[in-house]
């Protein structure tokens, strides 16, 4: 009797077993993806359009399937959040929707998780799923919003800089490394050339210091300055940006002009030398003198000369051959084109001389170009030639 017991008992396990298997091997799965991104990938702070694909992978139709969108950091839904399909989906089909969320300007850099929920058709029984995101932040958030530095150093100065960044987005940004790229320049920092900021929070700003000392040497002009920030977002990923920063080195040259010598002392020819002097402490490059035209006299030579590169205390002449029409005073208007730091430069003078009559010159002593006393010495010669000669004739006879 227990036999017999036995052998039914192991029948029925037998057909449970197999019923089990038999329910387990017909099931439906629906397996969700994302199909395509606008954009791609999403931007923090902004709207975006996600395509999600829904497949069945089971082996049995999902009569009403239907998927629900999450709320969650950092995706929001805007328009819908739950999707019928309608007509369910057989074994291996596919359903398309489309879904569009904000992104919180909170996200980080990188692949976030959108949450969705579903199910085939009992809406007692829920499967969460997550979908990994790619999202970016912007780069730029992170800028330099002042630089204060001298407007100019002299050579074998130093001057103080100092940097702020600002951070506009909604995110934080860490270890940020401020380096000056002083390596061709005739500059160097004092102690680091780098400096460390933990971290900048949104909407905030940090502030660096830098000391620059110039070369005693360091030719007088603008120099470029590159300064490189590397950084973090929230999520550890790296970035980098580079700003330019101008040096500008040298003092300012200060540039007059005044009569060096001339031997026009009334109307006709001669010539007049102008003595051009750099009294400032900046260099003064491609420097040339231009004397302008006028009524009151004809130039007979070139009307420009080029003098080239001017230091600070330096003086060059330039030399001009005129023809001046009778006047009280000359005016010479003299421009002068040179290049500074600050880039192309020009100065104008105006220059005067007094002229005479003869009159004026005979009672003062004065002549154009000498003329009187080689008058007197031409003649004083001739007088002294001319007796010798009619001496040495008289002897002969």
């Amino acid at each position: 009797m227990k036999k017999g017991l036995s052998i039914i008992g192991l029948i029925g396990l037998v057909i449970g077993i197999s019923t089990v298997a038999a329910a387990q091997g017909q099931s439906t799965n629906l397996q969700v993806e994302d199909f395509h991104m606008e954009p791609e990938p999403l931007q923090a702070g902004e709207y975006g359009d996600i395509w999600l694909r829904v497949t069945n992978t089971g082996n049995v139709d999902a009569s009403a399937p239907v998927i629900q969108l999450e709320d969650n950091f950092p995706f929001t839904p805007t328009e819908r959040t739950e999707w019928r399909i309608p007509g369910g989906l057989g074994p291996g089909e596919t359903y398309t929707l489309r879904a569009q969320v904000r992104v919180s300007e909170n996200a980080v850099f990188g692949s976030n998780d959108l949450k969705i929920r579903k199910t085939t058709g009992n809406r007692d029984l829920w499967v969460d799923q997550k979908i990994p995101l790619e999202v970016r932040t912007d780069n730029r958030s992170l800028i330099v919003s002042e630089l204060d530095f001298e407007e100019r150093v002299e050579p074998g100065s130093s001057g103080d800089m100092s940097l702020t960044l600002e951070n506009l987005a909604q995110s934080q940004f860490k270890n940020i490394d401020v380096t000056l790229e002083t390596t061709d320049l005739p500059v160097a920092t004092r102690e680091t050339s780098r400096q460390r900021i933990a971290s900048v929070g949104p909407d905030s700003s940090r502030t660096v210091d830098f000391t620059l000392d110039v070369d005693d040497d360091a030719d007088n002009e603008l120099h470029d300055l590159p300064i490189r920030i590397d950084y973090q977002d929230q999520a550890g990923n790296p970035l980098s940006m580079t700003e330019t920063t101008g040096v500008n080195i040298g003092g300012f040259p200060n540039i007059d002009v005044a009569i060096e010598q001339s031997d026009i002392r009334t109307s006709g020819s001669g010539e007049v030398t102008f003595r051009v002097v750099n009294k400032g402490e900046g260099q003064a490059r491609f420097t040339q003198v231009e004397l302008d035209e006028s009524e009151q006299y004809e130039i007979l030579s070139e009307d420009s000369i080029y003098l080239g590169s001017m230091i600070a205390d330096d003086f060059q002449t330039a030399e001009f051959d005129l023809y001046v029409e009778e006047d009280e005073k000359l005016e010479l208007p003299v421009t002068v084109n040179y290049r500074d730091g600050q880039g192309d430069q020009t100065e104008t003078f105006e220059v005067e001389r007094n002229l005479y009559t003869s009159e004026e010159l005979e009672r003062y002593g004065l002549t154009q170009r000498g003329g009187t006393p080689l008058v007197i010495l031409l003649v004083t010669g001739l007088a002294v030639a001319g007796i010798y000669y009619w001496r040495k004739r008289r002897k002969e006879e």
